[in-house]
């Protein structure tokens, strides 16, 4: 499948023409050099629309939350490009649903595409096999495609890395246990040695199914059924009180930069969460196709955008930086923007856009200018190889409106870098941000930054 070209426009009809791209690029790298690239912290925001949703079957927390788990479902490989977005589109007449992807490279290949299918087949199957089948079937689908994903998470010794990640020489999860145990002795006073006592079986229970999956033989038939009573457990774990309390506890310790060590013990919480999603992503799912069934029930379609092609930068914060490319939600963005400047939908027009990972600080800024979509959260962290495509199939309004975004966009990046205080030499101080991390689950209950 050839990517489709990001620059098309005439230099006369370019959204580029009041700020010229390098000039928008350099701004970017500006910005990046006086916060460690990261210009604002992790943050999430309401959801609220003010279009009507009376038309809509979907509540639009649901259809957020409903798109986040089906862009997670897609994003099946370890990495930036591989993170998905989701679009659902309502059809009435008759009665049925299209979920259109987006992602920043060719991952999406057909045996994947083919595996979702499944996926939601499955889901159609709720109202007959029950709610607790379905998630069991679910589940089973869901860790089957993303076995090698989560061998990554575990940082398993069955799991091959990929060449970019060669260099790196991080221990497997399990061995994070013993850090995070130790974290225990200084979050309990001496009068709640019961409740310190029962945090410890409970992280003690856990290290050993984690280290159990290790000792499984590869390739052998009880590997995935132990998969899925490991990420099972992970959910049990997360969702308990005491743990929950137990990572409020170890997040709030931290006045102002946590030590290492309590880094890694926040880090090693928050991969638990996320390995723990993959049990609530089927529960989620097959509760949504249960309390909806007209949209779940009947054929839903698949449909996937193609990416666009990278172009070459010579502008870039990191030294390797040579391309820039259009991220999922912009691709999302942009489909919509072409297709309702000619054609008048003949479905309910997506209000969010669900993602594998939090938006990035220029996809948040983009949808949150744009404002067809309600950006959800991010994770804050600039990466400047981002870029919009640039169409000779943008009318003059639509044109103009991107111009506008673009304005917006360099408007705020030069305010947030002018925002820095200075050295007494007359250079910006650095407000140096640690590298956040880019996807989260919230099964803990804690919203903390690390």
């Amino acid at each position: 499948m050839s990517r489709l070209q990001i620059q098309t426009a005439s230099p006369k009809h370019s959204i580029w023409h009041d700020i010229s791209e390098d000039t928008f690029r350099q701004h970017l790298v500006d910005l990046e050099k006086c916060t460690n690239a990261v210009p604002i912290g992790p943050q999430t925001f309401p959801i609220v629309l003010e279009k009507s949703a009376d038309d809509y079957t979907l509540p639009l927390n649901v259809e957020q939350k409903l798109a986040d788990d089906l862009a997670f479902l897609a994003a099946i490989e370890e990495g930036a490009q591989s993170v998905a977005a989701v679009c659902l589109e309502e059809h009435h007449q008759p009665g049925h649903l299209t979920v259109r992807f987006a992602a920043l490279d060719l991952s999406l290949s057909d045996e994947v595409k083919i595996a979702l299918s499944s996926v939601i087949d499955t889901l159609g199957t709720t109202s007959t096999l029950g709610r607790a089948e379905t998630i069991e079937n679910l589940f089973a689908q869901i860790v089957s495609l993303h076995f090698r994903r989560l061998l990554a998470r575990l940082r398993s010794k069955k799991w091959n890395k990929p060449k970019y990640l060669a260099k790196q020489h991080k221990k497997p999860l399990w061995q994070d246990f013993a850090n995070l145990l130790h974290r225990i002795e200084f979050v309990y006073t001496k009068r709640e040695a019961a409740l310190r006592k029962t945090v410890e079986a409970l992280v003690q229970h856990l290290a050993a199914v984690y280290e159990g999956f290790e000792q499984v033989e590869p390739g052998t038939q009880d590997e995935e059924p132990a998969l899925q009573e490991l990420i099972k457990a992970s959910h049990q774990f997360c969702t308990t009180t005491e743990i929950m309390d137990f990572a409020h506890r170890l997040e709030s310790s931290v006045s102002r930069s946590p030590t290492p060590k309590v880094a890694s013990a926040i880090k090693c919480l928050r991969q638990l969460e996320k390995i723990a999603a993959y049990w609530r992503v089927a529960t989620s799912l097959a509760t949504a196709s249960l309390e909806y069934p007209s949209l779940f029930q009947t054929n839903i379609e698949l449909a996937f955008l193609i990416p666009y092609k990278s172009i070459p930068t010579t502008i870039g914060y990191e030294s390797w930086a040579k391309t820039c490319h259009v991220h999922a939600e912009v691709q999302l963005t942009v489909h919509y923007d072409i297709l309702f400047q000619t054609t008048r939908p003949s479905f309910r027009p997506p209000r969010v856009i669900g993602t594998s990972k939090w938006l990035c600080y220029l996809c948040y800024l983009f949808l949150r200018t744009h404002g067809s979509f309600c950006p959800a959260n991010t994770h804050g962290r600039l990466y400047d190889q981002w870029t919009i495509p640039d169409l000779a199939e943008y009318g003059d309004e639509l044109r103009d409106r991107y111009r506008e975004v673009i304005r917006d966009m360099d408007w705020e990046v030069v305010r947030e870098t002018g925002d820095g205080s200075l050295n007494d030499d007359g250079s910006v101080l650095v407000r140096w941000r640690a590298e956040p991390m880019t996807s989260r689950e919230n099964l803990l209950g804690v919203d903390g930054a690390c």
